[in-house]
């Protein structure tokens, strides 16, 4: 080997960043100067730099960017250093005692496997991200469902005791309309038997015959409140029948109540 093919080494080995800043320096100033060299640097430098973008693309706290860690290449190019045999100083100390320092091939295959690492890395990372990113915007949806339903209950609980709400009175509970919003609202109300639902009947200004509406059932203390999905003031009539589970097109029981709306 030369004193020619020994500078084509150190190019690959300073296209790896693994030279002191001495020797970095000496075949920076030859690669200037010899076009082969200069080829040899620029064939090898696409492979260093997906080591450097890699390495480099790591977060950061403004940026929450999700890299791998900044310490990989270093740790890499540790061992790279580590492993190669004693440099020396010279074009002709090398001449005269070491044939060979370090193979462009090993450099490019040290880059290659840096690059391939990373790459696997950043995969796994970026599937992270995408899982977190799901979860969060599942999260955002069940977030806003619950606003809705805070906002529905407050505007119930308010139109429940506004002193502006009409109330009819019926047995075990009442029925309130404000406004637009009508409700039925129990608070002694016996379950129905099992296959059996309370179903709530509208008629609407106009109307002969009573139109099906919601079903229902009480909680295990005999409460209930349904906010009706009508428009209030178009109703003159409520009843509210038991009926099969799933409930009916029209009734089939006596209502447990009827409430004419004034």
């Amino acid at each position: 080997m030369n004193a020619h093919d020994v500078m084509l080494d150190d190019v690959a080995v300073y296209a790896l960043g693994a030279l002191p800043p001495k020797e970095a320096a000496a075949v920076r100033e030859h690669i200037a100067a010899c076009a082969e060299c200069a080829a040899e640097y620029r064939r090898l430098k696409p492979a260093v730099d997906a080591v450097a973008y890699s390495a480099e693309a790591c977060p950061d706290a403004a940026s929450g960017a999700v890299v791998p860690s900044p310490r990989l290449k270093a740790r890499i190019m540790d061992q790279v250093r580590r492993s190669a045999p004693p440099r020396l100083s010279n074009v002709g100390e090398m001449r005269a005692v070491r044939p060979i320092v370090w193979p462009a091939y090993a450099v490019a295959a040290a880059c290659l496997a840096v690059a391939l690492i990373t790459t696997v890395f950043n995969i796994s990372l970026n599937e992270t991200v995408r899982s977190s990113k799901a979860q969060i915007a599942q999260l955002a949806t069940q977030a806003k469902m619950l606003h809705r339903e805070v906002a529905a209950q407050r505007t119930e609980l308010a139109d429940l005791t506004s002193t502006d709400s009409q109330h009819y009175a019926i047995e075990g509970g009442e029925v309130v309309r404000h406004g637009n919003r009508l409700y039925i609202a129990m608070e002694q109300m016996g379950m129905p038997p099992h296959g059996k639902v309370y179903q709530a009947w509208v008629m609407h200004r106009g109307s002969a015959a009573m139109a099906p509406s919601v079903t229902f059932m009480p909680d295990r203390s005999g409460i209930a409140v349904v906010r009706l999905p009508v428009q209030a003031t178009k109703v003159i009539e409520l009843a509210v029948s038991m009926e099969p589970d799933g409930g009916s097109k029209q009734p089939t029981s006596k209502p447990t109540f009827v409430v004419k709306l004034s």
